[in-house]
């Protein structure tokens, strides 16, 4: 019975985070899906795509990687799904977030251990810039 007892409590609890997680995720999913019917998307990405061509992203992917790094990866998520992404660019920009999300809390956190912020936002935003080009280079 235990066991059972345990299965339930943990099933609650995913139930719980999901909708959480739902809540976040489905208003910045329709947010940016009304910035791309809009057309804002697109100035928004023209701005960008400049810099974004270097890592293989259109510039409407911008969205994404600033929601990620500044937000977290569930804003980058939600962001991503109404952008016409390939399997590379989304490889591209997983890798990217992979290594420089939520960025504003972690190095909040990092400072308070003595670290100094600006060069540990350097180092991950530059490593993630230069893995991104990498792999958007190498890419067969």
């Amino acid at each position: 019975m235990l066991i059972l007892e345990h299965i339930s409590k943990g099933f609650n609890n995913g139930i719980k985070i999901s909708k959480k997680i739902v809540i976040f995720t489905f208003p910045f999913y329709i947010a940016v899906d009304l910035l791309k019917q809009l057309e804002i998307l697109d100035k928004i990405g023209s701005f960008f795509s400049p810099v974004m061509k270097l890592i293989g992203l259109p510039g409407e992917a911008s969205i994404a990687i600033i929601s990620g790094m500044t937000l977290n990866l569930y804003a980058a998520i939600a962001a991503i799904g109404p952008l016409d992404l390939n399997a590379k660019q989304i490889t591209i920009m997983g890798l990217f977030l992979g290594i420089a999300h939520n960025l504003i809390i972690e190095t909040v956190i990092l400072t308070r251990t003595g670290i100094k912020a600006l060069p540990v936002l350097s180092v991950r935003f530059l490593m993630a810039f230069f893995a991104a080009f990498i792999v958007n280079v190498l890419w067969i």
